[in-house]
C-alpha cells in the first residue's frame, strides 16, 4: 500500500480535481436510495480522498469519520471540509488511528479502495471494518474491474471473494449490480460492482 499512498499524496491536486469533477450523487445513486428512509447517525468514509463523499454525507446529516492515509491529499480535503466532518490519517487493513470517539458506525463507506488492497491483507481489514459496523449498520464497497496503474498498484477483485470473506466475519452481501455499471470517469476499460454488507440476520 505504501506505492500507492506516496502516488495519491505526490499528485494530491490531480486527484483532488479528478475527484471532485463528478458529483457523489451521480457515483452512488444506489446509496441515495438506500439511505433516503434512514435517519442520518454515524458513518465511515474508509479512504476519502478528495471528501467528496464524506461533505455529501454531512451535507445530509450524518457525522461522518474520513480516513485518508494520503498527507497532502489529505490537507486538500480538510481545507474544503464540511464541519460534522473528522479527519484523521489512517489506513487499512488496521485503520489504527480512528478517533476513539466512535466504537461502531451506522454506515462505513469504502469508494475505490478496495482493489488497492493486498489480498493478504483483505481478510485483515474486512474483520476490522465488521467490528466497526455497529449490528444495524450497512457497509458498501465498490469493486474496480480494468486494468492496473504500476504508479498506484491495484489487485483483482471478486464479489464472490469478497462474499466470502463477509460470511466468515458475520456479514452477509448483496451485489446491487450483477451488471456492472460503467465509469463515472468515462474510461471505457474501467467498470464497477457495489456490494452492500450488512450484520447476518440483520435486513
Amino acid at each position: 500500500m505504501k506505492t500507492t499512498i506516496n502516488h495519491y499524496s505526490s499528485n494530491a491536486e490531480h486527484y483532488y480535481s479528478l475527484y471532485q469533477s463528478i458529483s457523489a450523487s451521480s457515483v452512488h445513486g444506489y446509496l441515495e436510495q438506500a439511505l433516503a428512509n434512514i435517519t442520518p447517525s454515524t458513518a465511515l468514509d474508509v479512504g476519502a480522498g478528495s471528501g467528496r463523499d464524506a461533505n455529501w454525507l454531512a451535507a445530509k446529516g450524518w457525522q461522518v469519520t474520513a480516513t485518508e492515509p494520503a498527507t497532502e491529499l489529505l490537507n486538500l480535503a480538510k481545507q474544503h471540509s464540511q464541519e460534522n466532518v473528522t479527519w484523521c490519517n489512517a489506513a487499512l487493513p488496521t485503520l489504527k488511528q480512528l478517533p476513539k470517539a466512535h466504537k461502531q458506525f451506522e454506515l462505513i463507506l469504502l469508494s475505490a479502495v478496495w482493489m488497492h488492497l493486498p489480498t493478504e491483507d483483505r481478510l485483515a481489514a474486512i474483520k476490522r471494518l465488521s467490528e466497526l459496523l455497529s449490528n444495524t449498520g450497512r457497509m458498501y464497497i465498490s469493486l474496480r474491474f480494468g486494468p492496473s496503474d504500476p504508479e498506484r498498484p491495484m489487485y483483482p477483485v471478486s464479489y464472490e471473494q469478497l462474499q466470502a470473506l463477509a460470511a466468515d466475519n458475520g456479514l452477509t452481501a448483496r451485489n446491487l449490480n450483477p451488471v456492472p455499471s460503467k465509469d463515472g470517469l468515462q474510461r471505457s476499460d474501467v467498470e464497477w460492482v457495489t456490494v452492500e454488507l450488512l450484520k447476518t440476520g440483520k435486513k
